[in-house]
């Protein structure tokens, strides 16, 4: 446990050192603009600087790319962040949340590490522009071709400051199928040949995108859940959204405990 000596140096190292990296004189854009490409490289690059430390994401455990800090010393980080002139730069934690819940633990070595370390942007897209605010209805369809499910449809709209590097959606497995048991949730790369990323300028000086998947290939091994557990994701998704945890305290306590029984054998493994 961190004594108050222990925070008060932490406290004093996260001053120093975004005195540094963010000085007075940086002008942020105005508010509710979009982020100029200087700025763009400047954010991603202040946040694999804030992942590499531990502090983009204090409060999760080390294995998973979190900084493994107490919830006193990681709320010491967040208030110092909070202080300073800087572009939005926290993970999606409604998302990274999910895949804590309902991913296999290799599909969370996969994508939250470079995640919580700010080595890749994750976009979470539950909605599409058709179909309004209805969850269950989804017109993007993922449909299993041999070893791989093909994915066409749109989604969006969002208004993300960063470019993804992959998206976290909610499709339709089966057009056919009956409803909240034919949705599945799964990542695909941002930077597919068959995405195209549509802008639509508002009047605060923002820009909506959706994004349009044409015969994006996906492997199984990308759906989080199962093709037909889609529902249960999303839930989890809306409940950290709307402030919630995302899962029950009894649920919480299980998953940490096969996560550390894995992660501590898997370390154990390659040791020898």
């Amino acid at each position: 446990m961190a004594t108050r000596r222990d925070l008060y140096h932490l406290r004093r190292e996260v001053r120093e050192w975004l005195d540094e990296m963010v000085p007075p004189t940086l002008q942020m854009p105005p508010k509710g603009r979009d982020l100029s490409p200087e700025w763009v490289e400047w954010t991603i690059d202040f946040r694999r600087k804030l992942g590499a430390k531990g502090w983009l994401a204090p409060n999760w455990p080390t294995y998973l790319g979190g900084g493994g800090y107490t919830a006193a010393a990681a709320d010491i980080i967040y208030r110092e962040l909070g202080e300073r002139s800087i572009p939005p730069i926290n993970v999606q934690n409604a998302w990274v949340t999910a895949m804590r819940v309902w991913g296999t633990e290799e599909q969370k070595g996969r994508w939250l590490p470079p995640t919580l370390r700010g080595e890749i942007t994750v976009y979470q897209i539950l909605s599409e522009p058709q179909n309004g605010s209805d969850l269950a209805s989804k017109s993007t369809t993922a449909i299993r071709d041999g070893d791989e499910y093909v994915i066409n449809g749109t989604k969006g709209q969002i208004t993300a400051g960063l470019p993804p590097d992959y998206l976290f959606i909610l499709v339709n497995t089966d057009p056919d199928g009956k409803k909240h048991e034919n949705l599945a949730m799964l990542i695909l790369d941002a930077k597919d040949p068959g995405v195209t990323i549509n802008y639509k300028h508002i009047l605060r000086g923002g820009t909506l995108k959706t994004f349009d998947l044409d015969d994006v290939r996906v492997h199984p091994l990308d759906i989080i859940g199962d093709e037909r557990g889609g529902w249960h994701v999303a839930q989890t998704v809306l409940d950290v959204v709307r402030g919630g945890q995302g899962v029950t305290l009894e649920d919480q306590r299980e998953i940490e405990q096969r996560e550390r029984e894995y992660w501590l054998k898997d370390s154990e493994s390659k040791s020898n």
